[in-house]
Formats: C-alpha cells, sequence, structure tokens
C-alpha cells in the first residue's frame, strides 16, 4: 500500500515541529502518509514544490499532497479519501471556484459569483481559538476550475505527462491560482472534496506589497 507524501513549508525551525499544526495533525496518521517539511524556508512555495514532480518521486508515491503549515487534518480517512478522489480529478482542494473573472481583487472568491463557489473549510474562531467554525463555500465534491492554496494534492503520473508543474513566476501569493489556470489549459481536471481540515488563518485580511505586485503581475498574465 502506496502511502501519500505530504510536503510543506514553514518559517519555523525544526525544534517547533510539536508546535506546527500539520505535523501534530498527522501524528496518527504515520501509516498513511510520509511528511516532508521545509523548516525556516524563504524560497517561494512553487520552487519547493516542485522538485517533488518528477519521476522519481512518481516511482515511491502516487500522490502528493502540498499544504500549508497552519492546517490541521482531522480525517483518519485522508489516505482513501484522496485515492478515491483522484478516479475522477488530477489536482484535488478543499475550497474553489468555477468561472473566475480576473480582476482585482485577485483571490478566488473575489473574482467569482457566490453561485460558482464549491467546498468547505473549518476555521479557526479567532475570537475565541478554543472553537472554530466552518466556512461552507457550496457543494462538494465538485469540478472546480481554481483551488484555495492551503490544500493541492496531486496525481503525480497525469501531471508528469502532461508537463505540469507549479508557476515559479509566484512565490508565496498567486502560485495556486496561476498554477490551477495552467493546469486547465493542460486539461487537467480539478476538484474540491469533503474533508475535515482546521485552517487556523484567516486569509489574506490586509494586503501587503508584495501582494498588490503580485496581483498586477497576475491580473497581466491571466487576463
Amino acid at each position: 500500500m502506496k502511502k501519500i507524501l505530504v510536503v510543506s513549508c514553514t518559517q519555523y525551525d525544526k525544534s517547533r515541529s510539536p508546535h506546527i499544526l500539520i505535523y501534530k495533525s498527522l501524528e496518527l496518521l504515520k501509516h498513511d502518509v510520509d511528511l516532508k517539511i521545509h523548516y525556516e524556508n524563504k524560497t517561494g512555495l512553487p520552487a519547493v514544490y516542485n522538485t517533488y514532480i518528477n519521476t522519481k518521486t512518481a516511482k515511491k508515491y502516487d500522490i502528493v499532497l502540498f499544504v500549508h503549515d497552519d492546517v490541521y487534518i482531522d480525517d483518519l480517512k485522508l489516505r482513501g479519501k484522496l485515492y478515491q478522489a483522484i478516479e475522477n480529478y488530477d489536482i484535488i482542494g478543499l475550497a474553489g471556484c468555477l468561472s473566475p473573472r480576473i480582476k482585482k481583487p485577485a483571490l478566488w472568491h473575489m473574482m467569482s459569483d457566490r453561485s460558482n463557489w464549491r467546498g468547505f473549510v473549518a476555521h479557526v474562531n479567532h475570537n475565541d481559538i478554543s472553537t472554530i467554525q466552518m466556512t461552507s463555500f457550496g457543494i462538494t465534491p465538485s469540478r472546480v476550475t481554481m483551488i484555495d492554496g492551503l490544500f493541492m494534492a496531486v496525481n503525480l503520473k497525469k501531471a508528469l505527462a502532461v508537463g505540469w508543474k507549479f508557476n515559479e513566476q509566484y512565490d508565496f501569493h498567486h502560485y495556486d491560482l496561476s498554477s490551477c489556470l495552467d493546469a486547465n489549459k493542460l486539461k487537467l481536471k480539478l476538484g474540491v472534496i469533503p474533508l475535515s481540515v482546521i485552517h487556523s488563518s484567516p486569509g489574506l485580511v490586509h494586503p501587503t506589497s508584495e501582494f498588490e505586485q503580485s496581483q498586477s503581475k497576475f491580473i497581466q498574465q491571466y487576463n
């Protein structure tokens, strides 16, 4: 039985591992996954992620899950659900949209009508961190055009067959959206599925200069 490779990047050093959510959450899934964390990472996420999209990795794994370090996976059926999902989708996420219109603000849920949102994710309630609240975007499982980068599982064989990789023109913003649009052009199927996951980040609250620069490049490239 092949395991799933889980790849994540963090700004923290290795001594902080027990406090990193993705690390903590996978303690009960050791028989189903291999976890690779890039500690003290300053490299753009696509550049790191792409080092795992190759034939060498594909000999050992069918699926690579690229996930943010502030995600807690609370689903003991992770492996089974992802293997079931790759029967229908080539890149799998938790939340996303159909028919985006490339514009400002370049966030997947802001570039699509609410009727085209799909999936769900639980978030920590920042008014009371001992509680969570479910953010329901729409039906799931479902085919989508864009996936939120907090969780992206890739069918390695399908990605390699068409030459798809993450877009390294972006570092920490818009890498997910641009890579999804590239995947669509290559006829890869994107979808969201129901998984029990808790995300501790509220998302982008105050746009930074880095985000603004990335947004301008993204709109110019894909509009």
